[in-house]
């Protein structure tokens, strides 16, 4: 079972209320995975969100025919998986993710929060404003990578 206390932990959902922390604690599963296990595959079905709860995930992308590029750690605390909160048309993975370290995870069915956020708006607006800063930031990160390979 996941606590609020762990909820609360992940920055993404530090602002929400214990009743609101508590109704995303009972959807929530715990996995650990080893060092090097991928979690997910770029191209796969993006179908959960997850939060880091110890240890380090790197995101990375593969072009055909070459090696996989890491584009993002993403440390203690931070989300991954966005793509399964975005609806898009197909939800795939845009990236791989893999365990850099052991880590804890703590996941949500993207199905699982939809419902909820249907039956409780407020949660739903709070959780989504927070995705898009996320998106936000992450895009401003890759720009200023790309913009330093010209």
């Amino acid at each position: 079972m996941v606590s609020s206390e762990e909820i609360k932990s992940v920055v993404l959902l530090s602002h929400l209320s214990e009743e609101m922390r508590k109704k995303l604690a009972e959807l929530a599963t715990i996995i650990t995975v080893k060092s090097g296990e991928v979690i997910f595959k770029q191209g796969d079905y993006a179908e959960n969100l997850y939060a880091v709860l110890s240890g380090k995930v790197s995101l990375e992308m593969e072009k055909a025919g070459s090696k996989p590029l890491r584009i993002k750690d993403i440390a203690e605390n931070y989300v991954f998986g966005i793509s399964a909160m975005v609806e898009s048309g197909e939800k795939t993975c845009i990236s791989h993710a893999r365990a850099v370290t052991d880590v804890k995870l703590v996941f949500w069915k993207a199905a699982d929060l939809d419902k909820l956020f249907y039956y409780h708006p407020d949660l739903g607006f709070s959780f989504m404003k927070r995705i898009t800063t996320v998106l936000k930031d992450r895009l401003q990160i890759k720009n200023a990578q790309l913009a330093s390979y010209t």
